[in-house]
């Protein structure tokens, strides 16, 4: 080479005949001897090796040399690369070891395999030859042996330019499969998981590492050994065919797929157990049998992309495309490697491959995503019209279901005593279930009016102590006959939070009826905190709890829990998605905590109100103050009655109870004309303190008040006075069923939602003062009734009395017969049909009865009076002489000896009590309860009943009666002196 010019622009092969040394190591030899021999016999590289009298042809070991003749003048470093020698080398430059790969020896246990690329850069001095001496070692590669691959060679310079360029255009190439590997696998995780595109992009890193240790730079980065070189080699071709069958599956035939593809499988399987499992040699005895598994798929590819191309979808010409170039890649390949063909890595056809790959996956990926954008749009119509269908549904559904209610809750009403008690409960259970279906259809219309973002909020200054203590009186009836408690607390002084207030009642309501429908005994309370100027509100159950993997879509629509209930019972899954969002609406957060059989804490967040008073003072202030501001205003409201003055035209009374100064303001303003007197109270405590003061003919009340709800002050007034003594209006912010429900059981006549509309509240509230006069009128008119109808033995009786007495006493005579017409004129006097008389004309009436009685009956019947002096007082007319006759005729009188009755009258400061004592027969305590609250069908009780009712409706407080059999009875009524107005 001293005069070829090529070397200087360029590296050169050493391909030719070299001097080969069979079984002989020359460097070692010459280490021994320091004689090398000067002549071997040739041998062509590249080429395999010939060893004479070995087991094997490419088994033993020997040593190549070349002589290379150089100038000096053109440079004197150099550099050599070694792709692949099986399976041990060591390269000497003028005797000098300069690379090796592995431990080349004589003997098997003694040599080391490993072959690796090898390239080095060495330089000379002071000489124009090179000895290029290779010894080989080879006992593992049964196929192949000695240089059979091209050594290249050449001055540093080029040398480098062309090594540098060659690994860069398949550094070049791996990059871009590499790419098209990991597109592949991205849309294969953002996609819909087709398979097909994880296989395609596995298929690529196999050809990637085909190629690497193709041009043997795999192993010159990886520190393998010879054995795992070898099995990764194989390994990688099994791989690559599988994928790309994989890749091409779904185009087969299902005949073809069948009998190829599970065929196919098996023979991979068994491949990859093989390369595991033995050692190299027998895997290299097989390389052709793994190329032959590889070869399947791709001699399979162009036939199946030929029949994909010739369909409808054009796309498939790509794939057509691509398969053709992969296979003139292979075909390529093959021959490089059949003829020992050196030259620089060709890719491009692979190249071609990938982008037509590429270029088919990129339009089937935006075909599907056109398709999947416009099946978006059908679905989010589709949506559309779902929700429109169900809150037409929930529309259409809830007057006939409100009817199936009404009609089943009326032949309950009508049968309960008749129909067996199985058919009660059906009933029961008929009602409950449409009652829990008309909750349901609300949810929907709410979600409906949220998805359509219909739904606003107002916010005011809310208590959440009235809120959470109005939710549970409307939920306290689901769990009466349940061990259940329901706790409110959220302290009465808690600062308001600023909220729309009937969206805080529906979001605690949905919470605590969730609560109470999963939890079987034991407790659901309701608390509050402070934090960072917001309130947090926590519903805590003891219920069966949730798991965390239904804890992560609690709160999506439609979502139920199947744990530890029916799910028949689960509703629709909406109350807490609706709560989430109305909650999210005020500014707000809602979480869950939850474990399986532990219960469950929700918790929602509120902005505090602005207007709320210091919160540090309002929490820490004590009991003793709170009940001291409570009967302060009890006070206020108690002289603010007193100071009232009575209209003298028979105004309506209304007692108006709000917490909300304002809403009295606007209760006092559509109520301000002559014909209405409203009085104010601020709290539930007051009006009750004020109830007895006079008498109301209606009673308008908050439902959310502090302290006390206006269905807890509904139940007291209640246990005082019937529906039409003293009706009761409820004003609520809430139209829905368990809040009209739970106000008609707490005893409520009617209801007024917010914002209260005048004309409907006056309407409403002359229909109960017309019902409470008509029911008063009744009763003044019964009672006078019953005394104009005097039984006709009576006046029998008193009139043979009369005539025995003109034969015996005509003074006596006289004296009865004036007595006897003092009773009639009072009897039939008008004045019998007022609301209230002087007390001394029902005593005048009193003392001719008595009189007439004394005269017929003689020593048989006592009567002792005491009465205090100087009581003035109006009591209802007919209420003591009815308890007088009733005690002579059915108490003293049934005993032979007769008895005596005692009429006492006394002054006890604020009020008068006046009792009817005798000492008669008596009756036991089931008979005297039934006589003031069953009202009799015949005459014989109805003036106890009357009267009873009618002191109940005036004062509140009707007929007490203390009985026993053979000790007498006492009848008790009380009167207030501070009369009320009665005009």
């Amino acid at each position: 080479m001293r005069n070829w010019k090529p070397i200087t622009e360029h590296s050169i092969t050493l391909d030719g005949e070299w001097e080969f040394f069979p079984s002989t190591l020359l460097m070692k030899k010459h280490a021994e001897t320091e004689h090398i021999e000067k002549e071997g016999r040739m041998a062509l590289t590249p080429g395999d090796w010939v060893i004479p009298n070995n087991t094997s042809d490419q088994y033993g070991f020997g040593s190549y040399r070349l002589r290379i003749l150089v100038n000096p003048e053109i440079g004197n470093s150099y550099g050599i690369y070694i792709p692949d020698i099986d399976s041990s080398s060591e390269v000497y430059v003028n005797g000098k070891l300069i690379t090796q790969s592995g431990q080349p020896a004589d003997d098997k246990q003694q040599y080391t395999p490993l072959t690796i690329p090898q390239t080095t850069y060495f330089t000379i001095e002071d000489t124009n030859e090179i000895e290029l001496v290779i010894q080989i070692a080879n006992f593992d590669n049964p196929i192949s042996g000695g240089i059979n691959r091209s050594i290249k060679f050449g001055l540093a310079e080029p040398f480098t330019k062309d090594t540098t360029f060659a690994t860069s255009i398949v550094l070049g190439a791996c990059i871009v499969y590499m790419l098209h590997a990991l597109y592949s696998f991205i849309l294969f995780l953002v996609g819909n998981r087709d398979w097909r595109l994880f296989h395609f992009s596995l298929m690529v890193v196999c050809i990637v590492l085909g190629t690497l240790i193709g041009e043997r730079l795999l192993f010159a980065w990886l520190p393998l050994n010879y054995e795992w070189g070898v099995k990764i080699l194989n390994l990688t071709m099994v791989a690559g065919g599988y994928f790309l069958l994989q890749s091409i599956k779904h185009q087969l035939t299902d005949d073809f797929r069948n009998k190829i593809h599970i065929g196919y499988m098996v023979l991979c399987s068994l491949s990859v157990l093989v390369i595991l499992v033995f050692p190299a040699s027998i895997n290299l005895s097989l390389k052709l049998f793994y190329g032959a598994v590889m070869l399947i798929p791709c001699l399979l590819t162009p036939l199946v992309m030929y029949r994909a191309s010739t369909r409808i979808d054009k796309d498939n010409i790509f794939l057509l495309l691509a398969a053709v170039a992969s296979i003139g890649s292979l075909i390529w390949l093959l021959i490089n490697e059949a003829l020992q063909i050196e030259m620089v890595s060709y890719p491009f056809d692979l190249l071609i491959a990938m982008v037509c790959f590429a270029t088919y996956w990129f339009k089937q990926y935006f075909r599907v995503l056109d398709e999947s954008q416009d099946l978006a749009i059908e679905l989010q119509e589709a949506d559309k019209q779902k929700d429109n269908f169900l809150a037409t549904v929930a529309h259409e559904m809830r007057n006939p279901l409100h009817g199936m209610i009404n009609i089943s809750q009326s032949v309950l009403d009508r049968e309960e005593r008749m129909i067996k008690e199985k058919s009660v409960k059906d009933l029961e259970l008929l009602i409950t279930v449409g009652q829990r279906m008309s909750y349901q259809l609300n949810d929907l219309l709410d979600l409906t009016r949220l998805k359509e973002k219909r739904v606003s909020i107002q916010p005011t200054d809310v208590s959440l102590h009235s809120a959470a203590e109005a939710v549970m009186d409307m939920l306290r009836y689901m769990t009466e006959d349940r061990p259940i408690r329901l706790i409110n607390r959220i302290p009465n002084n808690f600062p308001y939070v600023c909220a729309d207030e009937n969206r805080l009642i529906q979001i605690l309501f949905n919470l605590i009826h969730n609560a109470v429908k999963y939890t079987n005994e034991g407790e659901i309370s309701v608390q509050a905190s402070i934090q960072d100027g917001f309130a947090r509100i926590s519903v805590r159950d003891t219920g069966i709890g949730m798991d965390e993997e239904f804890l992560g879509t609690i709160f999506e629509p439609y979502e139920q829990s199947s744990y530890g209930i029916a799910s028949t019972d689960s509703g629709f899954g909406l109350g807490l998605s609706i709560c989430k969002q109305l909650v999210k609406l005020h500014g707000g957060t809602l979480e869950v905590t939850s474990k399986p059989d532990n219960g469950s804490v929700f918790t929602f967040s509120l902005k505090l109100s602005v207007n709320s008073t210091q919160l540090e003072a309002a929490a820490s202030k004590s009991k003793e103050n709170e009940t001291e501001e409570i009967a302060a205003a009890e006070m206020l409201v108690r002289k603010s009655v007193e100071k009232k003055e009575p209209s003298s035209s028979n105004p309506v009374r209304l007692l108006a109870v709000d917490d909300d100064p304002v809403n009295l303001k606007v209760l006092e303003s559509i109520f301000s004309d002559s014909s209405y007197e409203v009085f104010s109270a601020t709290s539930g405590q007051g009006a009750l303190s004020v109830l007895n003061t006079r008498e109301w003919d209606v009673i308008i009340a908050d439902v959310m008040m502090p302290h006390m709800s206006g269905y807890e002050l509904t139940r007291k007034i209640r246990e005082h006075f019937s529906l039409s003594e003293l009706p009761v209006l409820l004003l609520t912010a809430r139209s829905h069923p368990e809040d009209i429900v739970a106000g008609f059981i707490a005893g409520a006549n009617d209801y007024v939602t917010k914002p209260i509309e005048g004309l409907e509240l006056k309407t409403r509230i002359n229909t109960l003062v017309n019902l409470k006069q008509s029911i008063s009128e009744r009763l003044r008119m019964e009672a006078a009734w019953l005394q104009a109808q005097i039984q006709p033995h009576f006046l029998y009786n008193t009139l043979n009395t009369i005539a025995s007495l003109s034969e015996i006493d005509i003074n006596r005579m006289t004296d009865l017969l004036a007595e006897f017409g003092n009773y009639l004129r009072k009897s039939f006097d008008p004045k019998n049909l007022l609301r209230a008389i002087p007390l001394n004309h029902e005593l005048e009436l009193l003392n001719s009865y008595l009189f007439i009685e004394k005269e017929r009956f003689g020593d048989r019947l006592n009567i002792v009076w005491q009465v205090d002096e100087a009581i003035s007082i109006e009591i209802p007319p007919l209420s003591i002489q009815p308890l007088v006759e009733n005690a002579i005729r059915h108490g003293v009188l049934k005993r032979i000896e007769g008895g005596t009755v005692v009429i006492r009258i006394i002054d006890k400061g604020n009020e008068v009590e006046i009792a009817v004592i005798d000492d008669g027969i008596g009756m036991d305590a089931e008979i005297s309860s039934q006589i003031l609250t069953v009202q009799p069908m015949n005459k014989k009780s109805i003036g106890l009943y009357n009267t009873n009712r009618r002191l109940q409706q005036m004062y509140g407080n009707g007929l007490k009666i203390f009985s026993n059999p053979s000790q007498g009875t006492t009848v008790i009524f009380s009167i207030p002196k501070i009369q009320r107005s009665l005009d």
